[in-house]
């Protein structure tokens, strides 16, 4: 009953409650997404029948509003349950059940000259290495069996301070634990201080996270405790544009059992390091034609001692590539080393218009059997936007892995997946 009053509010008093100033300064904006998909020899063999065609959506209602003139309200409900030809739904079957607030906070205006949101929030951007809480889009994530088009949040403060050419901003959260154990539990922690230097050239960006995993009874303690401290800018100049983040792991671990890695037990310290950069070149050439190229590389481990060297994230959302990044479902650094270089081009003569591609080439930092190279992808986009709120994006991606890697791969047929997404704001 409760989701079903949360929805009214969002949706069916709409219109009138501007009118009538039920909630002062209400406001709402949304999002429907519709991704078409065919994946063909996802187990790298063209003589098996594996191919599969799917339809994910994603409904997204957002709305705000002022409970006085200090603070005002965010809710966020999200629907991303239903794949097409799935039985349809009616009210009685949990057609409003299968809404979820993935957002719903307070936003403290000034309060000690800090603004403070407390409740369910999204966290971070997209893209990001370290840790990241939302909506994942591109590439579009899937999943084996259901729609892939998921949303996650977390519980918790958030503080933002800005004065001057300082943007700072604090977390105390908690957020789902992987660990499935008795009185489990996780604590995500972490400071960001951005500095203006008021030049494009350069804008540097420090930080530190603390990332405790707790798990059963009796241990004194975070079993899983993950620092991360990094740094990074990005900037323009010359026609540039660039980027570049350095993050190292710090803390340890004392419960082998719910280890990120398990070496073996008692304590296990982290010490991995990860770095991304990348950088875009503009030209004019029938319209723009944008030239970019990424490298990054996540430290890993083949050692069995008590220093984990594998670099880690928290929730990671770099994801390079349709196929890899996107429905193969690899997330962050950890022994992965990798490099793209791509194009962007937007023709003159169909402002709406833009065609993309991108190569990639992924490698294991530390070999850990067989060959240390993963394979390669290649991926080609059209993408037509027709407003300010209507979307089309065509794509067509290929992964060629490399045979004999570990996990093995017995064979290095090339996985193929063609789609269309579609996006309607409101």
């Amino acid at each position: 009953m409760k989701k079903v009053i949360g929805i009214l509010a969002v949706v069916a008093l709409v219109t009138s409650v501007a009118s009538a100033e039920l909630l002062k300064n209400f406001k709402y904006d949304g999002k429907v997404e519709v991704n078409a998909y065919q994946v063909n020899n996802a187990d790298y063999d063209k003589t098996a029948a594996d191919k599969k065609n799917d339809v994910d959506t994603r409904v997204q209602l957002n709305a705000g509003f002022d409970l006085n003139d200090d603070v005002n309200a965010v809710v966020s409900a999200v629907k991303c349950n239903r794949q097409y030809n799935a039985a349809g739904e009616t009210v009685a079957a949990g057609t409003i059940d299968s809404f979820t607030f993935q957002q719903a906070y307070l936003n403290l205006k000034g309060v000690l000259g800090i603004d403070h949101k407390l409740g369910r929030q999204y966290y971070g951007n997209e893209g990001d290495l370290i840790v990241y809480y939302g909506p994942k889009s591109w590439p579009l994530t899937y999943a084996a069996a259901a729609n892939g088009l998921g949303v996650t949040g977390l519980d918790g403060w958030t503080g933002w301070y800005k004065t001057g050419k300082w943007d700072t901003h604090a977390i105390l959260a908690k957020a789902a634990n992987t660990v499935t154990a008795a009185n489990n539990d996780r604590d995500i922690f972490g400071v960001v201080a951005k500095y203006d230097l008021g030049e494009e050239m350069l804008n540097p960006t420090v930080y530190y996270y603390r990332d405790n995993i707790q798990a059963g009874t009796g241990f004194a303690g975070p079993n899983d405790h993950l620092d991360i401290i990094g740094a990074k800018a990005n900037g323009k100049h010359e026609g540039f544009d660039y980027n570049a983040e350095f993050a190292m792991n710090m803390g340890y671990n004392n419960n082998a059992v719910i280890a990120r890695v398990n070496p073996n037990a008692g304590v296990n310290k982290y010490q991995g390091y990860g770095f991304l950069a990348n950088a875009k070149y503009g030209i004019d050439l029938a319209g723009k034609l944008n030239l970019m190229g990424e490298f990054a590389v996540g430290s890993g481990d083949k050692k069995v001692d008590d220093k984990v060297k594998e670099f880690y994230a928290i929730t990671s959302d770099y994801r390079p590539g349709i196929i890899f990044g996107g429905y193969q479902a690899h997330a962050g650094l950890t022994n992965l080393t990798t490099y793209n270089i791509g194009a962007l081009w937007m023709p003159s003569k169909a402002e709406k218009l833009s065609l993309g591609a991108k190569y990639y080439n992924f490698a294991e930092t530390e070999k850990l059997g067989g060959k240390s190279n993963l394979g390669t992808e290649m991926d080609f986009y059209a993408n037509w936007k027709h407003s300010e709120n209507v979307n089309v994006k065509a794509y067509l991606a290929s992964f060629t892995p490399e045979k004999d890697t570990t996990p093995a791969v017995a064979t290095d047929d090339a996985e193929t997946m063609l789609g269309a997404a579609f996006t309607v704001k409101f």
